[in-house]
């Protein structure tokens, strides 16, 4: 009988970029820099897995370290019994946070791993590929210290030009600005397009109304994060408002959703492969946004192997309850945002196609890494170097 692998070694790759002019973002805060921490496993047989964790990699270097320790030597196929103990076990902690960010990339990199150990896409492993490629749409329109509606004008013809006929912007700033920029976006887009709408939860239930009587008559195809997460009653009383309202990017694990999915606080469900909890707690979260007949919308703001994540966890996401006809098709979040990191991180970046994307059909995550530049751009001082035995680097 062969024997089980298991992970001999962990190694992370933290990086950062600081973004010129003063960063951009959300109406709630401008990012001053682009960030995301990469992980790599190697198991017994010499296969090696590629993961991404979210959120800053100072702060996400600690969390890494320790489950890393607890990681190696263990079995390479055990996954979701990891992070489900990690959540009994720890149950005085919080079910969100860096912590689970921090086993996202972990859990990832364990399925990238098991998918290229039997020569299949992870995709293969997540209920069966059936699609090659889904519609994209443009993640952009962000805020910038001037807020220049000139210069988003210009951002946001560049991705017509592109090929995209759809596009989320960011608003929650003031009802007029917000209705400028969705009209700016609504002419560029045509009258067929998608225009999305995210207000970063920045908000009261007041001026979300306000702000929403301005920008209807634009048909928003979704409104993203109207309000912050923790406003249960908040998100409750806005089923009157007659908009498809999307959630999730903010939430962890299959127990953060479980509340809002079965008391169909959003119409789209939207999880961050990257920090809830990876492809286990993203197919746990898939399943139950079926279960209430919700749609899946996964939010991806990562690097490459973050899309290459997402597009293999939507490449197996069923038609249902869809039939041959009609119904609303998946659709990619693709980042439009300055960030080297995206593209850096892999030999062959994900591009867009006239407002589609291919989804990778190589073994794991269909990806090839590109490990010299992860090595000259990390973070030396918090990378994470374990070995089975005991060994840190």
């Amino acid at each position: 009988m062969p024997s089980r692998p298991v992970v001999t070694e962990i190694e992370t790759f933290p990086l950062e970029f600081v973004l010129p002019d003063g960063g951009y973002g959300a109406s709630k805060v401008i990012n001053s820099a682009r960030v995301a921490t990469i992980v790599k496993i190697t198991t017994s047989e010499g296969v090696v897995g590629w993961g991404e964790s979210f959120g800053p990699p100072r702060q996400n270097a600690p969390f890494l370290a320790e489950q890393a320790r607890q990681l190696a030597g263990r079995p390479a196929d055990i996954r979701e019994d990891r992070i489900l103990d990690r959540l009994s076990v720890g149950y005085h902690f919080s079910g969100g946070g860096l912590h689970i960010a921090a086993a996202s990339g972990i859990d990832v990199a364990l399925w990238d791993a098991q998918a290229r150990m039997f020569d299949v896409p992870v995709g293969s492993l997540l209920g069966g590929r059936i699609r090659n490629r889904v519609d994209a749409y443009a993640s952009s329109g962000y805020v910038t210290a001037t807020r220049d509606l000139g210069e988003f004008r210009d951002r946001m013809a560049a991705h017509t030009d592109e090929g995209f006929t759809a596009a989320k912007i960011k608003i929650g700033i003031s009802p007029e600005e917000d209705r400028s920029r969705t009209a700016i976006t609504r002419e560029l887009m045509g009258e067929d397009g998608l225009v999305i709408v995210d207000y970063n939860a920045n908000n009261t239930r007041a001026t979300l109304r306000r702000s929403l009587e301005r920008i209807r008559d634009l048909d928003p195809y979704w409104v993203e994060e109207p309000l912050p997460p923790e406003d249960a009653v908040g998100w409750r009383s806005l089923h009157d408002l007659g908009v498809p309202l999307s959630g999730g990017e903010a939430l962890y694990t299959r127990y953060g959703f479980r509340d809002p999915i079965a008391e169909q606080r959003f119409d789209i469900v939207q999880p961050d492969i990257a920090k809830c909890g990876g492809f286990t707690e993203a197919q746990a979260i898939r399943q139950l946004a079926a279960t209430w007949n919700l749609h899946l919308s996964p939010h991806c703001w990562g690097t490459g192997v973050a899309q290459a994540a997402t597009l293999q966890l939507l490449s197996a996401v069923p038609r249902a309850p869809f039939g041959m006809a009609g119904g609303q098709p998946l659709i990619f979040e693709f980042d439009r945002g300055v960030n080297p990191l995206r593209e850096g991180v892999l030999a062959t970046p994900i591009k867009p196609e006239n407002g589609t994307v291919a989804i990778p059909d190589g073994a794991g995550l269909g990806v090839t890494v590109d490990e010299d530049w992860l090595r000259a751009h990390r973070l030396e001082d918090h990378s994470v170097l374990v070995r089975s035995g005991g060994g840190d680097g």
